[in-house]
């Protein structure tokens, strides 16, 4: 029984839009984490037989909200809260799928990781980095343990997702050498992206004003021209909405991205002899492709499990 189905609230994305690379989730936890905070636990969300809490959705909302340029409006700060309940009720029913399939991590390969990133963090802050996490309220092997938590979860939502589709994802040479011409509107509010995304359908406006109406400080230059490029230069965010705009002039969705609720309009799209792109550039473009592929059929895999899972949520 399905209450909430993911398309129903919130933004539509890619499975990883929510999220930020977990480097820098872990570096905002060490500079945000509230430890003179008290937060009143309480359910949030109930999946299939396991629940979801104001606990663990304060604390995945701290990271996206450090990156943001300024305070959000309390709109804003709504939205982004139903954008990581989804989020997190999709990384249940991943973590679930992966339980009953069986998937094993092996310790070694987790340690590895958590050795680099806590190397990483231990050079990103030097002699201060046990400061830092005491002044948060972490020892340095609590932080570890929230560390590999996280980790952990990672690795066992990229097993997954990539037993489930990667095998079926078909790149071909034709894809490897597409050149993209595009413009994107950047907006801090996901409201302001759609009211622009319904004024260029429109006709209403053209992009270059909606790109000086609508788009962030320092987002408008240029008209949101993006320039031509192969598949690689700009986030997967943006490339796996990219890649699916199917006639010139024509529009992505609202994409949540890092910096912000982005709109992307194709304006052209041409073949690079492929004699021209370098052996180890194919091999990047074609491991970005089934990645970005993988995350249109990842979306369609975690929409299957959450229509047979029974989801509420608790307001």
């Amino acid at each position: 029984m399905t209450l909430l189905s993911p398309g129903s609230r919130g933004l539509s994305s890619p499975l990883r839009s929510v999220s930020v690379c977990l480097c820098l989730c872990v570096a905002a936890f060490l500079t945000v984490r509230p430890s003179h905070a008290t937060i009143v636990d309480r359910i949030v969300a109930v999946v299939n037989d396991e629940i979801l809490t104001e606990r663990e959705l304060e604390e995945k909302s701290y990271p996206i909200l450090l990156g943001m340029q300024s305070p959000p409006s309390e709109e804003e700060r709504v939205q982004l809260r139903k954008n990581i309940l989804i989020e997190l009720v999709k990384n249940k029913l991943v973590n679930q799928a992966a339980k009953e399939k069986k998937i094993v991590l092996d310790r070694g390969d987790v340690e590895s990781v958590v050795d680099a990133r806590m190397a990483a963090l231990q050079k990103q802050y030097g002699g201060e980095f046990e400061n830092v996490l005491s002044e948060q309220g972490y020892s340095s092997d609590e932080f570890r343990d929230l560390l590999e938590r996280e980790i952990k979860q990672e690795m066992i939502k990229s097993r997954l997702i990539a037993q489930a589709v990667e095998s079926t994802i078909v790149v071909t040479d034709d894809d490897i050498r597409m050149l993209y011409a595009t413009r994107m509107i950047v907006t801090r509010s996901p409201d302001d992206a759609f009211k622009a995304l319904l004024q260029l359908k429109s006709g209403k406006l053209t992009f270059e004003k909606a790109a000086r109406q609508f788009s962030s400080e320092g987002a408008d230059e240029g008209g949101g021209d993006m320039g031509t490029y192969l598949l690689g230069k700009w986030s997967e965010e943006i490339e796996a909405e990219v890649i699916k705009i199917k006639n010139l002039g024509e529009f992505s969705g609202v994409i949540q991205t890092d910096a912000g609720f982005a709109v992307v309009q194709l304006v052209d799209r041409r073949l690079k002899p492929i004699q021209e792109i370098q052996p180890d550039d194919r091999k990047k473009i074609r491991e970005r492709l089934v990645r970005l592929k993988s995350a249109g059929e990842a979306n369609l895999y975690v929409s299957s499990l959450w229509d047979r899972a029974y989801v509420k949520f608790v307001e």
